[in-house]
C-alpha cells in the first residue's frame, strides 16, 4: 500500500472540544461524480472530504450542512436511506441526540435530529432488520470518558444499545422492547449485521467493551419482523474488551465467520453452519496476535481481498488505549506505539501477516475504511485516529480483480456468489466497521485470471442480478432490481 493523504491535528478543521477524540469515517460518492469521497466523523467538528478526479482526498467545507458547518460526532453511516438515488448520512453524539443528514445530491446536507436517542453513539449499523425493504439502524452505545477501574468497580454501565426503525415517512424510531433488556448496556463499540442461520434475515452480533465485567458479546437473533432473542450456545459469547467485529468467510466455505477484536489477542471464530461458531484463533496462523505492548490494543478490524487473490484478508488497527490497566485488573503493558496489521489469507482459514508496513504508520488509530478511491479495480484504505487520517491506495501483487459499486435502497447484507476459474467464493456487503463505513461496493479477486465466469448478486429481497465474463480490472456500477 501507498500512503496518499495524511491529515494531522493542526491541518484539521477544529471548532469544538477536541477531548472527544473517538473518529469514524464513512466512505461513499457524495456530490453524484462516480468518485467516492468522505464524511468524517470528529469530535473537533466533522468534516468532508472531496475526491480530487484521480483517486486523492482533500478537506472540502463545501460538503456540509446547508446552513451550517457539520456537527461535531465521533460515529458516521452513510446509505440512500430515502431512495432519491444519493447517499444520505446519520452521525452519533456524545452530547444529545443522533442527527440524520439528507443529501441533495451534491454533498450538501440538511439535518435533524433523531428524538430519543440521546445516548454515547460509537458506531452505527444500518440493515433492514424488519423486512419491509428500508434500511434500520443500530446504534452500540457506551457512555463518554469510560475507565475499566469504574467499570470493574460496578459504578458505570453503558448507555442503551438502540434499534431504529424506519418509517414510511423516512423517519426513525425506537423498535421498543425488540432488544432483550438485558443485552443493552455491555459497552458495546460496534455491532454487525449478518444471516447466522441462512435464513433470509439479519441477525446481530454485539461486540461489548466490559466483556468481563458487564456482559459478554452475544448473538441476537431476528425473527425476521425486529423481534431479537439471545442465541443460547452460539460459541461467539465471549468476555471480552471488543471495539470492532468483523465479518467474512475466513475460510471459503460459504458460511459468515467472525474477527473479534481485543485487549489482548483478537478472536477468530468459525461457523460451523448450525448457528453457532467454533474459536479457530490458534490454529489460524498469524490471525492469533499475541499481546505485547506493540500490539495489546486492536480497534476496528474489517475482511477485504487486498491482494486479488480471491480470498478475503483482514485488516486490524491499533492504538494505545490510555486505560490504566494495573487498576482495571488486565494483564498487559497498553504501548505507546501500536502497529496497524495486514493479515493476508491463505484461502482454507490460516493467515500471515503482510511485509508491508506502509499502513502500519497510523500513531493510535482507532477506525478505518475501504473504497475504491482510484477506480482501478482495488479496494484502497482510509484511516482515522485520536488527531489524525492517513489514505492508502492498494498496489502490488496480483493484478486487479473488479469493483463492483452497488446502487439502491436495501443493499446491506447483499450476497455476491463469483465463479473464477472453476472454483467459487462468496462475499457479502456488510459495510459497518467501528464508527465508520465502508463505500457501497464488493471487491471481486479474480486470482490471476482475466476474467470472472460468472458473479451472482442476490438481493436482501431474493431477487438476483447475474454477471457473466466480467474482465479484469472492470468497474462496474450494479442497480438493485
Amino acid at each position: 500500500m501507498t500512503p496518499v493523504t495524511t491529515l494531522a491535528e493542526s491541518s484539521l478543521p477544529t471548532r469544538a472540544d477536541l477531548s472527544h477524540t473517538v473518529q469514524g469515517v464513512g466512505v461513499g460518492d457524495l456530490d453524484g461524480d462516480g468518485w467516492l469521497d468522505a464524511l468524517v466523523a470528529w469530535g473537533g467538528g466533522s468534516f468532508g472530504l472531496r475526491n480530487d478526479g484521480a483517486g486523492g482526498l482533500a478537506l472540502d467545507d463545501t460538503i456540509s450542512l446547508v446552513s451550517d458547518v457539520l456537527p461535531a460526532s465521533e460515529a458516521v453511516a452513510l446509505a440512500d436511506l430515502d431512495g432519491d438515488g444519493d447517499l444520505d448520512a446519520m452521525f452519533g453524539s456524545w452530547q444529545g441526540d443522533a442527527w440524520l443528514l439528507w443529501n441533495d445530491g451534491s454533498g450538501r446536507f440538511t439535518a435533524e435530529s433523531i428524538p430519543g436517542t440521546a445516548v454515547t453513539t460509537y458506531a452505527i449499523a444500518f440493515g433492514d432488520a424488519d423486512g419491509d425493504g428500508d434500511l434500520d439502524a443500530y446504534l452500540s452505545a457506551a457512555v463518554q470518558d469510560m475507565t475499566y477501574e469504574d467499570i470493574a468497580s460496578g459504578s458505570e454501565v453503558g448507555d442503551a444499545n438502540l434499534l431504529l426503525l424506519q418509517g414510511p415517512d423516512h423517519r426513525f424510531a425506537e423498535a421498543v422492547g425488540a432488544l432483550p433488556e438485558d443485552t443493552r448496556y455491555g459497552m458495546t463499540l460496534h455491532t454487525v449485521w449478518l444471516d447466522v442461520e441462512g435464513d433470509g434475515d439479519l441477525d446481530l452480533y454485539v461486540g461489548n467493551d466490559a466483556g468481563p465485567y458487564i456482559e459478554p458479546n452475544h448473538l441476537l437473533l431476528n425473527d425476521g419482523l425486529a423481534h431479537f432473542t439471545k442465541a443460547a450456545d452460539c460459541g461467539c459469547d465471549l468476555a471480552l474488551y471488543s471495539m470492532g467485529v468483523a465479518v467474512g468467510d475466513a475460510n471459503q466455505d460459504g458460511l459468515p465467520d467472525l474477527y473479534v477484536t481485543d485487549v489482548g489477542p483478537p478472536e477468530l471464530l468459525f461457523n460451523t453452519g448450525d448457528g453457532s461458531f467454533a474459536n479457530a484463533t490458534l490454529v489460524a496462523g498469524d490471525a492469533y496476535i499475541p499481546a505485547t505492548p506493540e500490539s495489546m490494543v486492536s480497534w476496528g478490524t474489517g475482511f477485504v481481498d487486498l491482494d486479488a487473490d480471491r480470498d478475503q484478508d483482514l485488516i486490524v488497527t491499533f492504538g494505545q488505549s490510555g486505560q490504566n490497566f494495573e487498576a482495571s485488573g488486565i494483564d498487559g503493558v497498553d504501548g505507546p506505539v501500536q502497529p496497524n496489521q495486514v493479515l493476508l489469507s491463505d484461502g482454507v482459514g490460516g493467515f500471515a501477516r503482510s511485509p508491508s508496513d506502509a499502513f502500519a504508520d497510523g500513531p493510535r488509530t482507532r477506525a478505518y475504511a475501504s473504497g475504491d478511491f482510484d477506480r482501478d479495480g482495488r479496494p484502497d484504505l482510509l484511516s482515522v485516529g485520536k488527531y489524525f487520517l492517513q489514505q492508502f491506495h492498494t498496489e502490488g501483487g496480483c493484478p486487479p480483480g473488479a469493483t463492483l459499486r452497488l446502487y439502491g435502497q436495501n443493499l446491506i447484507g447483499a450476497q455476491i456468489d463469483v465463479e473464477v476459474g472453476g472454483a467459487s467464493h462468496r462475499l457479502w456487503h456488510l459495510p459497518s466497521t467501528t464508527s465508520s463505513s465502508n463505500a457501497d461496493e464488493v471487491y471481486v479477486g479474480f486470482g490471476g485470471y482475466p476474467s470472472a465466469d460468472r458473479i451472482v448478486i442476490t438481493w436482501r429481497d431474493g431477487q438476483q442480478t447475474e454477471l457473466v465474463d466480467v474482465p479484469l480490472g472492470s468497474v462496474l456500477d450494479v442497480e438493485q432490481p
